[in-house]
Formats: C-alpha cells, sequence, structure tokens
C-alpha cells in the first residue's frame, strides 16, 4: 500500500513517529488530559504550516481565550502577529463569541442583534462576516451555543476567504459539555468531520482523555478520526512524565511505541529512540 501525501504536524519528532506527517485532507484527534500538551501542539501544527510550509491556518478556541492564546503562543517562541495580518494565520476565539450570545447577553435580537455582534467581533480581531444571511446555525444561535453547525459557518466563511488547508478546533470537548444528547453530539461530530474532508482541510480536533490511554470523553471521537494522538500524564514514583502514542492511522503507516516527551522553550520534544513500558 502506497502511503498518502504527508502535511508536517510542526513537530519534527512527531512526523517521526507519523512516517513524515498526517494524511493530507484527513480529520485528526488529539486527546489527553488537562497540562498533556494538546494545546500546544495544535498551535505548533497551524503556526509552522503558515511559517515553514506556506499553508494558512486557522486556530479556533471555544476555552482559552485570544489574549491568553496569543501569550501562550509567544511564549514558546511563535510570533502571531507576523501571519495574521496578511491572513495567512488566523486565531478565532469563539469562546468570546458563545458569552456574547449566552444567556446574560445584552445583544438585541433580530438584525440589530447581528449588526452588534459583527462590530464587537472586529473590536475582538474575530471575522464575523459568516454572520450574514441565513444559517443552519439560527438554532445555535437562538439557545446563546456555540456548536457544530457555528464551527462550520466559521471554517466555511473563512476557507473560502483565506484559503485554509489547516484546522486546529480547541475543543470539541467544549461542544459535548454543553450540547444536547449523546446521540445528538454523535451525529454532529460526524457531520462536521464529513465537512472538513469536503474542504478538503487536514484538520487537529481536541478532545479529553478519558480512562485508560486511548479512551475518550465522549466514546466516539476516535471512531470519527483518521489519526489518533494519545497524549498521557503517567505517574512514576511521584513525579508526572509525558507520554505520545499514536494510537491509529488510516491511509497509512505509523510508530506504534509509547514515547516519553518534554515541553521545552521551543515546544514539544520527543524522545523517539526510548520507549515506556506499561
Amino acid at each position: 500500500m502506497k502511503d498518502a501525501e504527508r502535511v508536517p504536524t510542526g513537530v519534527d519528532s512527531l512526523d517521526v513517529l507519523l512516517k513524515g506527517g498526517l494524511p493530507r485532507n484527513t480529520v485528526n484527534l488529539v486527546s489527553g488530559p488537562p497540562g498533556s500538551g494538546r494545546s500546544l501542539l495544535c498551535m505548533q501544527y497551524v503556526y509552522y504550516g503558515v511559517e515553514k510550509h506556506d499553508e494558512p491556518g486557522l486556530y479556533i478556541t471555544l476555552e482559552e481565550n485570544r489574549t491568553g492564546l496569543v501569550r501562550a503562543m509567544k511564549s514558546f517562541g511563535m510570533r502571531p502577529e507576523l501571519y495574521e495580518g496578511d491572513g495567512d494565520l488566523t486565531l478565532a476565539d469563539l469562546g468570546w463569541f458563545a458569552r456574547e450570545v449566552g444567556r446574560d447577553s445584552d445583544i438585541p435580537a433580530g438584525l440589530a442583534g447581528m449588526d452588534v455582534l459583527r462590530e464587537r467581533g472586529r473590536q475582538n480581531e474575530l471575522d464575523m462576516d459568516w454572520l450574514r444571511g441565513e444559517s443552519d446555525a439560527r438554532a445555535e444561535l437562538e439557545r446563546g451555543f456555540v456548536g457544530f453547525r457555528i464551527l462550520r459557518d466559521v471554517v466555511d466563511h473563512l476557507a473560502q476567504k483565506r484559503k485554509l488547508r489547516r484546522l486546529a478546533v480547541d475543543s470539541v470537548a467544549a461542544i459535548g459539555l454543553l450540547g444536547g444528547s449523546a446521540e445528538d453530539f454523535r451525529k454532529e461530530l460526524f457531520s462536521f468531520g464529513r465537512f472538513l474532508r469536503e474542504k478538503k482541510l487536514t484538520s487537529m480536533l481536541v478532545t479529553e482523555a478519558a480512562g485508560p490511554a486511548g479512551n475518550v470523553r465522549f466514546g466516539v471521537e476516535n471512531f470519527l478520526a483518521d489519526t489518533h494522538i494519545c497524549l498521557n500524564l503517567r505517574n512514576l514514583r511521584g513525579e508526572f512524565l509525558r507520554t505520545v502514542t499514536v494510537q491509529k492511522m488510516r491511509f497509512g503507516t505509523h510508530d506504534t511505541g509509547v514515547h516519553p516527551f518534554e515541553i521545552t522553550s521551543r515546544g514539544l520534544e520527543i524522545n523517539v529512540r526510548e520507549f515506556v513500558k506499561a
């Protein structure tokens, strides 16, 4: 079997485990507990896609605010301001948007409310032009909830406007925790995955780990994924050890070992020669 074209992740040592990177135009999952480096991996993926490979990227945050995201990127040597101005790098704080349309919102109803949102979006460096016209996301807007339909509208608008090649969403677990039933989450998640493949984006979606390594928060996210990268924190004699393993990958071969890694001033650094035994 011939491997698919690979997309470098921005972490050279991870690309060694992936035999060159993520398969092009795929939906990929990053899972792990808090502090395991999930968000950092996504930052590196989108940022270095622009800087090293000239591939426009979009990072959507549903939990961290824009100020914190930019600060975190800069602390690891990334300079997002170099690429945001020309539209190659887009940082979209949809957590801010969720707060604006939430229960305590002061946004007026109807078209006037849309105008207010667009103006506040500009003030928060968030492109809100996706709000124009009719939208499948209207029900989510009325509920004051950012779900997969709003995500789809945002991605669809920016993919066309900025010729996106890479996407990171941090995190889909935030949607599941605030959304409807487990069955609704599964249907909307899989629909969103089909949409991303149709858009020919190479995507990273973040979720939470649950229990043993490889288990995920809602039990369905890994079925959607073409590649599943599991980050973990292991307690060894009172000290935490960060580990990474590629649990699965469609369309190509990959390393199957559990490897230790560190978070340094340059980001994630995996020791690909060392293995961690169960």
